[in-house]
Parts: C-alpha cells; sequence; structure tokens
C-alpha cells in the first residue's frame, strides 16, 4: 500500500493495498517520500480504497467505504464510519462514533459533534457566492446527536442545535435550535417529540 512519510497505523488495523496513506497536500507536494510529514490512524481501524491526507489524523476503530477523501489537518474521532464516495475537507473537527453515509460532503473548516448522522449525499457548504465575489468562508458548527437526512443541503455558517434533525432533502438557511426538526425549503422549524428527544444510537 502507498504509505507517505511520517505516517502512523495502531495495531490490528486493516490497510486495502489500493488506499494512499498520510498523501502529500499542496504544501508537500515538492517534498520527498520520507519529508512528508504523513497522518494518524488509530488502532482497530478498517480502510478501504481512498485517501488519507498528510496531516490527518483517524481516531481507533475507524471504518471506510470505497472512493472517501479525508484531507489535510482534519482530525477524526473514535469509532467513525466514513463511507463510500464521502468528502472531508481540511482543517474539520469531528467527534466520536459518527455516521456518514454515501456521498456526504464536509467543507473545510466544519465542526462536528459527537454520534452525528449525515445521511447520503447530505451536502454541508461554506461559501455562498463561489466564483462570482470574494468571500470569506462560513464555517458550519453540527452539534452533537444530529441526524441530517438524504440530500439534505445546510448553507453556509449555520449551527445545528444539539439533537436537532433535519429532514430528506431540507434546505437549512438559519440557525436549528436544539431538539428541532428542521424540513423544506427553505426549512421551517418545529419542536421534535418527546419521543425523540435522546441520543443517537451511535457506534
Amino acid at each position: 500500500m502507498p504509505v507517505f512519510g511520517g505516517s502512523k497505523v495502531g495495531d490490528s488495523c486493516f490497510i486495502d493495498p489500493d488506499a494512499l496513506i498520510g498523501y502529500p497536500h499542496k504544501d508537500e507536494l515538492d517534498k520527498d517520500r520520507d519529508d512528508i510529514e504523513g497522518c494518524t490512524i488509530g488502532a482497530n481501524s478498517t480502510i478501504r480504497p481512498g485517501a488519507i491526507y498528510s496531516r490527518a489524523k483517524i481516531g481507533k476503530n475507524t471504518r471506510t467505504g470505497h472512493n472517501f477523501l479525508i484531507r489535510e489537518n482534519t482530525v477524526i474521532g473514535d469509532g467513525c464510519l466514513i463511507g463510500t464516495n464521502v468528502v472531508i475537507d481540511n482543517d474539520c473537527i469531528v467527534g466520536d462514533n459518527c455516521s456518514f453515509q454515501t456521498g456526504a460532503y464536509i467543507p473545510t473548516g466544519s465542526k462536528i459533534g459527537d454520534r452525528v448522522f449525515l445521511g447520503p449525499n447530505a451536502s454541508l457548504t461554506n461559501d455562498k457566492t463561489p466564483l462570482r465575489t470574494e468571500y470569506k468562508l462560513e464555517t458550519i458548527t453540527v452539534e452533537d446527536d444530529v441526524t441530517v437526512g438524504s440530500n439534505a443541503t445546510i448553507m453556509p455558517g449555520i449551527t445545528v442545535g444539539e439533537g436537532a434533525f433535519i429532514a430528506g432533502g431540507a434546505v437549512v438557511t438559519k440557525d436549528v435550535p436544539a431538539w428541532h426538526i428542521a424540513k423544506g425549503c427553505p426549512a421551517v422549524f418545529e419542536e421534535l417529540p418527546e419521543s425523540l428527544k435522546k441520543p443517537n444510537r451511535l457506534g
């Protein structure tokens, strides 16, 4: 398997031969292979074909699907599932026991808590006017125990409060209060029923 630089792989990991481990980021492309800082992968992890960039840190008991991408300086906690075709850009922080399903996208600088579920093709965004105007990227915060349905979109700068649900296909343009559901386009909020006011069962 291609392992770059000073990458560290914990005990009892399965690393697919086609996985790229510690792949150089743009500031390391002109360095010798051995001089690349590399990434860190925690023990008992299963890494299928995909790429983890140099300076990323992945917690123990991580599982990935195929064709995933985790960029530099991103830190992922323990017990997470990074599904097929999931992209996590640089400088993100992800908590423990999260589950990101096929095709989910997490942009630069996102902060995600523990036990967060992102459904297939859920998309977080950080740029309101891409390629049209100068625009300071606005990061997204997703607090603990949030569930995001498939094909939902969360717009730049949003905070999704603890325990909130984002319905499938919703477009979230305002902060979501804790323990509320956001549904529709643009999303409107309702308080969750008592039966759903509990942590996600992930991990």
